[in-house]
């Protein structure tokens, strides 16, 4: 059967801690979204950048016709509706799914995980809490969207962060299986804060945008000092993350 695959790149401009943060210069040729858009066409699937039809984020489509890749344009706080509508609109089978965010992201993962869940009776893969921040997101199935959204239908209900939807859905996860490199380490690879955004300009002023995420870990485990610009933000970004998820009800 011939199953249709893509990359889904969600972002939005209307961040709170660190505003425009998919628009900000990492270097002197690229926006972040732009970094995350380039890894992303490494996985080699058509990549449809998924955004909001606010205004705010018209610049986005743009950036989307820029490199070559399709838009698509939904609900800004209701992530999941968002998606659903996109696999509705492209007629997707599996997805790889793709934070704004994530400017390390590990290509050579997504493609271990679609394999993955071709094979396995999973409706999502994702890695285990150890991993670095940023490495990997996940790969959904149809399936897993509508059962996602049989439980995120409120139009204006924010799953910004889904965990607990995963959870209330149900859904049957399957983890990764990753490397020691890739877990237990004092590497952030995410964009969510000012120190962020100055630890990316550093990183990828010394190295391609385009070199693999194992790579970039052992430079970093090289270069700790590069490390040290963002990592003591890790402990904010966690405790964020669990108010967050504490104020969802479902």
């Amino acid at each position: 059967m011939n199953y249709k695959n893509y990359t889904i790149v969600s972002a939005r401009c209307s961040s709170s801690r660190l505003p425009n943060k998919a628009l900000l210069e990492i270097n002197n040729e690229l926006k972040s979204i732009e970094i995350v858009i380039e890894r992303a066409k490494l996985i080699g699937l058509p990549v449809i950048l998924a955004t909001s039809s606010d205004s705010s984020d018209d610049s986005l489509e743009y950036i989307a016709r820029k490199h070559h890749i399709d838009i698509f344009r939904g609900e800004l706080e209701n992530k999941i509706k968002r998606w659903r509508d996109c696999f509705n609109k492209f007629q997707i089978d599996y997805a790889v799914q793709i934070d704004g965010d994530d400017l390390c992201y590990d290509f050579n993962l997504a493609k271990k995980a679609l394999e993955e869940i071709h094979y396995d009776e999973y409706d999502i893969i994702t890695c285990k809490k150890d991993v670095i921040t940023g490495l990997f997101t996940f790969v959904l199935t149809r399936d897993s969207i509508e059962k996602l959204f049989s439980v995120a239908k409120e139009k204006s209900i924010n799953t910004d962060i889904i965990i607990k939807f995963i959870e209330k859905a149900g859904l049957k996860i399957g983890f990764l299986e990753t490397s020691s490199l890739e877990i237990n380490k004092n590497i952030r690879l995410t964009l969510d804060y000012e120190e962020d955004f100055e630890f990316f300009k550093k990183l990828y002023s010394l190295i391609d945008i385009r070199t693999t995420t194992k790579k970039i870990i052992e430079f970093l485990e090289e270069n700790p000092n590069i490390c040290k610009i963002n990592f003591h933000k890790q402990a904010d970004f966690i405790k964020n993350q669990e108010k967050f998820n504490n104020s969802v009800k479902i």
